[in-house]
């Protein structure tokens, strides 16, 4: 992609090729090979070929973002410290091309990657280890659509099971060995393993590359820590499940005192410097935003005016930061006090007023109202709400009081972030997605945030509203 890139910078200035042909060591040749190698060696160093990056969501494109950061900074770096004349619109503009290239590239690579899963293709050979209930669950799991998309094919399984001592009650459980009961014929077709000091070498044997630890095991046992060791010293993968209450976003450090072991957890997006940055981002896209947004709006505001007569914006009280209400503003795109129907057309529907309440042919939308819903031209007045500091470009989206009142203790974590105008479950199906999901996106945005990550979902959420995807 960097050759792409330098090679349509040359076509499109010639005279960027002249001067690096007369004035750089190694002409053109050299100079692309230089900005092709940092370009890769930027790529590896976030990570871009680890083995499951290619099949991520979001974050994929939110590392390849931070790989062009350091890219830009690297070629400064080289042209200053070795005092090499590169052209500044070369060094900028390769920059930007090579990232837009790669990411469209990395897209195309991903959509492929998943349609071949889905033919049980490009797969890791897996071992599951776990209670016969979470072997058949995470199966269940692996084979959905998105669970297909991790890449984790099952070829065993080893099911156990924790167990006391009947003479001693009060002695610490261990681990024994369980029968398994295929449910269908693919399960039938999997090898009972058995947990053991040769699991791992067995599992090398026919062929695994992974082990996939489903419950049952802990990550503080000994077992856990002994299974850690051969699994790895063998070459494999060992991965376990998760909660999505699990400490694995946050920075961990393990401090091996031999009085008292500690493993601190930290969040370092948390610091007031990238909370500091993440709000100049925030003001300075908002502004930017609101210049073509202003005309869209005022053309919109005719066209609502006509249909009903009634206001043109429409506010209403949502649930910020810390709990703290706000008014949220959009263009009405309902009926005038259409939001005293809520209870009504949810019995209508057959659907749970909750947390995720949306209705398919609402009616009480107006004509106008469908359009700007369908290509979210109702929520440009929301901008505003981002500039007085209400909200967040990227964040959960804001929610009523009845609707934070049934949070759980962990998704109402989703409460120590601004909301956004757009977020995780925006480009992840919208209103198509079940509660479940939608509280698992809400939360993981939570623990793992970063700018490039909002950045990231920001690009994304373009295709999103050109193709309207789960608005409604």
């Amino acid at each position: 992609m960097m050759i792409v890139s330098c090679s349509f910078i040359f076509l499109i200035r010639p005279d960027i090729l002249s001067t690096v042909q007369a004035q750089l060591p190694g002409g053109a040749a050299a100079t692309v090979s230089v900005f092709s190698l940092t370009w890769l060696v930027s790529l590896a160093i976030i990570r871009s070929y680890h083995r499951h990056t290619m099949g991520e969501g979001y974050d994929l494109y939110a590392k390849i973002l931070t790989a062009a950061f350091i890219n830009f900074i690297a070629l400064c770096f080289i042209a200053y410290f070795f005092a090499v004349p590169y052209p500044r619109w070369l060094v900028g503009l390769a920059s930007i091309f090579s990232v837009l290239l790669t990411l469209v590239e990395r897209w195309l690579m991903r959509r492929a990657l998943h349609r071949n899963r889905r033919h049980g293709e490009y797969n890791y050979p897996t071992v599951i280890v776990g209670s016969p209930e979470g072997i058949h669950d995470t199966i269940d799991r692996l084979s959905t659509v998105v669970g297909l998309s991790v890449g984790y094919a099952p070829i065993a399984v080893c099911p156990i099971a924790q167990a006391t001592i009947e003479d001693d009650p009060n002695a610490p459980q261990h681990l024994i060995a369980v029968p398994f009961t295929p449910r269908n014929e693919r399960e039938s077709k999997l090898r009972v393993l058995a947990l053991n000091s040769r699991l791992a070498q067995t599992a090398k044997q026919i062929g695994a590359q992974t082990v996939l630890i489903a419950d049952v095991l802990t990550r503080d046992s000994e077992t856990m820590r002994t299974l850690s060791l051969a699994v790895e010293s063998a070459n494999m993968e060992l991965a376990l499940t998760t909660s999505v209450a699990d400490l694995g976003g946050s920075q961990l450090v393990l401090r091996t005192n031999m009085a008292l072991p500690v493993l601190s957890a930290s969040l370092p997006q948390y610091s007031w410097p990238t909370r500091l940055l993440k709000r100049a981002i925030d003001i300075a896209g908002a502004l930017i935003a609101l210049i073509p947004g202003s005309i869209i709006m005022a053309i919109v505001a005719v066209a609502i005016k006509m249909e009903d007569g009634g206001p043109v914006f429409y506010k209403q009280e949502r649930i910020g930061i810390y709990g703290n209400p706000f008014y949220c503003l959009k263009l009405r795109s309902m009926r005038v006090n259409a939001d005293k129907l809520d209870a009504q057309v949810a019995a209508q529907a057959g659907v749970d007023l909750g947390t995720t309440f949306k209705v398919k042919n609402d009616p009480r939308i107006t004509r106008v109202g469908r359009f700007i819903r369908k290509t979210s031209i109702d929520e440009i007045p929301q901008f505003i709400n981002v500039l007085k500091g209400d909200m967040s470009l990227v964040g959960p989206r804001p929610q009523r009081q009845y609707e934070v009142d049934q949070y759980s203790t962990l998704y109402s974590t989703r409460l120590l972030v601004r909301p956004g105008i757009t977020g995780p479950w925006q480009i992840s199906g919208r209103n198509d997605l079940s509660p479940k999901d939608a509280e698992f996106l809400d939360v993981n945005y939570v623990e793992n945030w970063s700018l490039m990550t909002d950045i990231a979902i920001l690009i994304k959420t373009v295709g999103v509203v050109l193709r309207g995807d789960g608005a409604y």
